[in-house]
């Protein structure tokens, strides 16, 4: 990901930091009144290295300085590491459907408890629930993807080494026991596989309803009574999106609950996101 691109994207997820307003613009355009309120003695010189000369090292301590979150340390990471990863799962229209996700599970005021991630991908939604004022104990990413695990454990590394407060797990979503589910994990640093682990889901969250091919079969594998979180898109212009709906009442008739949290739709740019809480 381009350093503009990262800019812009923190500045949307803190949307109230000044700091990073003027910190993207500083960069981005090369805004001399940004600069001017950014600048003391203590980052001048990294400033002007960023700024002046595009020097990414000295974005790291910058941020660090401007904002407390685990997505500066796993970027670092990447950059660092030359660690190849999706830039879709930082694009505008990722973000602003978790914010809203985020928003509107903060007015329920409900407790998460543990969270099964369905087709967590990179888990970037982990971070952002366990960043927020939301209550949540731990969260399980699953993904068939096993290029995935590295990547979602570096961005929820606080809560990873936290006894596995988050775990990504590659597994196919048609596969897990929504009662109880029994897993285990290939340990890389020693080489065994771990001892099992049962995980038994308080809320189930699927914001790729559009990916998955059997959504009826996946559905009905969840128990009743269970609060689901679920996002799904009106984006059929891309092939990977097998399962998209065509309005809300669309997607309501593919995934019935017998309480109803909330229930509503955000228009973005290319598509409109449609989003379900409750009880199924």
């Amino acid at each position: 990901m381009q350093t503009f691109e990262l800019l812009d994207r923190l500045e949307l997820l803190y949307a109230d930091n000044s700091n990073l307003s003027d910190l993207r613009r500083a960069y981005t355009d090369k805004d001399l009144s940004s600069i001017f309120r950014l600048v003391n003695d203590n980052n001048k010189e990294d400033l002007r290295k960023l700024v002046m000369e595009d020097n990414t090292w000295k974005l790291w301590p910058i941020l660090d300085s401007y904002v407390e979150t685990q997505f500066v340390a796993a970027f670092k990471n990447f950059f660092v590491n030359e660690t190849k990863i999706w830039d879709d799962c930082f694009s505008r229209g990722q973000l602003e459907s978790k914010l809203w996700l985020l928003k509107e599970l903060g007015k329920l005021k409900v407790d998460l408890g543990t969270v099964f991630l369905c087709a967590g991908w990179y888990a970037t939604l982990a971070t952002m629930l366990f960043e927020s004022n939301i209550k949540v104990d731990k969260v399980r990413s699953f993904d068939i993807d096993e290029s995935c695990v590295d990547i979602a454990e570096t961005f929820n590394k606080p809560w990873f080494v936290d006894e596995w407060r988050f775990k990504s797990i590659t597994q196919d979503i048609m596969d897990i026991n929504y009662n109880e589910h029994v897993w285990q994990y290939w340990s890389n640093a020693n080489n065994r596989m771990s001892y099992p682990i049962t995980d038994s889901p308080d809320t189930i969250i699927n914001t790729s309803c559009e990916h998955i091919e059997n959504f009826a079969e996946w559905y009905a594998k969840i128990p009743i009574g269970k609060l689901v979180v679920l996002q799904n898109n009106n984006f059929f212009e891309v092939d990977e999106h097998v399962n998209c709906v065509n309005d809300l009442d669309d997607f309501a008739s593919q995934s019935p609950l017998t309480e109803i949290l909330y229930d509503n739709e955000l228009k973005l740019p290319k598509y409109t996101r449609f989003m379900r809480i409750g009880y199924k």
